[in-house]
């Protein structure tokens, strides 16, 4: 008797052991993939790396937030997660992992007339702005991310407002820097030749 339940402790400490070490070293989701990604790639994809992982991050631990002051009032504050919140921070984690891997990543699709109006505006700014503006077109495309994400989860409704605010100063920043590139630079304007005189004499053949 004595000799079973030796046997059945040592099986069980056994496969506690190997569930702690596979535990160790099996990553169930995006946001833990996250902690050990490095940027890569172009500034503006280093810097949109940096940004996504942030917003990621600022939810903490998945089932309970973090504060954040990623908005530009510094004012954004997440309240304790659920599984809809927790999919917007494994979400936010994706797309960084996406750069980190040289992939590119596009503004999340619109989802009303307004949206999908001011997602025009940021893809025509992010044109020439990614090279131009690299930090302030990535801050303009994870604003309108941020919005897009909190917007469909009723609880990240203040969130969302945030994010929306946050954009309406970096969306018209970044198009006021493209549009200053973008304008030609004005020739000089050639002097007009003078008017001969009037009684210049005439060239006459001899």
């Amino acid at each position: 008797m004595a000799q079973t339940t030796a046997s059945r402790r040592l099986i069980a400490g056994g496969a506690l052991a190997i569930g702690l070490a596979l535990g160790g070293c099996v990553n169930f989701t995006a946001v833990d993939d996250l902690k050990t990604a490095t940027p890569s790639g172009t500034p503006f994809a280093k810097a949109l790396f940096a940004d996504y992982a942030f917003l990621s991050r600022s939810f903490g631990d998945i089932g309970h937030a973090g504060y954040s002051t990623f908005d530009q009032a510094g004012s954004m504050s997440l309240s304790r997660t659920d599984r809809n919140v927790a999919a917007i921070a494994n979400s936010f984690a994706s797309k960084a992992l996406a750069l980190s891997r040289g992939e590119d990543v596009d503004p999340e699709p619109g989802t009303t007339t307004a949206s999908h109006a001011l997602r025009d505006r940021l893809v025509r700014a992010l044109g020439p702005g990614v090279d131009s503006y690299p930090r302030d077109a990535a801050r303009a495309q994870a604003d309108y991310d941020c919005w897009m994400l909190n917007e469909a989860v009723p609880s990240q409704a203040s969130a969302a407002d945030q994010c929306a605010r946050s954009l309406n100063t970096t969306l018209p920043r970044l198009e006021s820097e493209v549009e200053s590139i973008a304008k030609p630079a004005e020739a000089p304007t050639a002097p007009a030749a003078a008017d001969a005189p009037e009684d210049a004499p005439e060239s006459s053949d001899q």
